[in-house]
């Protein structure tokens, strides 16, 4: 959830219910905003079974009835603008909704942080506002956590930075490119390591996912709302983009790149240095750039 609870009756007055997240179109889920352009319109249909959702519509999108009766539907030429405008609005208020205090131990915590039991956090360490770290967790000197769920025996190295934002962009009427807010978090599930000087991206329509014994080497980026699947390694250098999932014991080899919203199957072997243009099946090994599958002798 996000942190700020925004009622859409600020928007419009036909309407009263809090925007608690936010969702892709693809999966929505109830309470969230999001928006849909004509390109996805298709995306519509995904909608029947979500309500009290704020979604910013394309101009001359045909709208089922029941979609507009259960939601705060908003048009406009540019609905990723628009959506843009409301993000920021309620990530400003999610800037100024807490501060850090600095630990006897020499670490830095915002509010309403809980971490478990035989938890070691040493000092320059920086947890953010309504985090939760679970039991017998260490994290190392230097890194940041923001906007996270980190489950049991997980290690987070030196400097690693968890819950960034994510580059997600959208232009105004002057062709300006502006920021549009990560909104989402990352969820880490148990016995998960994050290498030194990491990068893992808050989710931007949902929430980023490691589950759980997945192994992250050093310098490694996960953009937003990407789902690693269990027991995924990803070793140094590799650059996952945003939206990727992998399979169960999917690796991924050194300074190899990922494009966003990709899958690679359960089993798949990405080799060093291959740049994955395309989806992977289950169990095949891709090399190369463009990544194209190994074949034996």
């Amino acid at each position: 959830d996000i942190k700020v609870r925004y009622n859409v009756n600020r928007i419009s007055d036909k309407h009263n219910f809090i925007i608690t997240g936010v969702s892709y179109a693809g999966k929505p889920k109830c309470n969230t905003m999001m928006y849909i352009t004509k390109k996805v319109e298709y995306l519509l249909d995904n909608l029947h079974d979500v309500k009290e959702c704020l979604i910013f519509l394309e101009n001359g999108m045909d709208v089922p009835n029941d979609i507009q009766c259960a939601n705060c539907v908003v048009f406009s030429n540019n609905p990723q603008l628009s959506y843009a405008h409301y993000a920021n609005e309620i990530a400003n208020e999610e800037n100024t909704s807490g501060q850090l205090n600095r630990c006897e131990n020499g670490y830095y915590l915002g509010q309403n942080v809980t971490i478990g039991k035989n938890s070691y956090i040493e000092p320059n360490v920086v947890i953010g506002s309504d985090c939760i770290i679970g039991e017998n967790v260490k994290i190392l000197t230097g890194a940041v956590i923001k906007n996270a769920v980190i489950g049991d025996n997980c290690l987070v190295n030196e400097n690693a930075v968890i819950g960034s934002n994510g580059f997600t962009m959208a232009e105004d009427e002057a062709g300006n490119k502006i920021r549009i807010p990560s909104l989402g978090k990352v969820i880490i599930r148990n016995n998960v390591e994050v290498g030194v000087a990491d990068n893992i991206s808050r989710g931007s329509a949902g929430d980023t996912v490691i589950e759980d014994s997945v192994k992250i080497d050093a310098l490694v980026h996960i953009g937003h709302d990407a789902h690693l699947n269990a027991n995924t390694e990803i070793t140094a250098g590799a650059v996952i983009g945003g939206f990727v999932e992998t399979g169960e014991k999917a690796y991924i080899g050194i300074n190899s790149v990922v494009r966003n919203r990709k899958v690679l199957g359960k089993g798949a072997f990405v080799g060093m240095g291959a740049v994955v243009t395309k989806s992977v099946d289950d169990g095949i090994t891709v090399v190369g750039n463009p990544a194209r599958e190994f074949l034996k002798g």
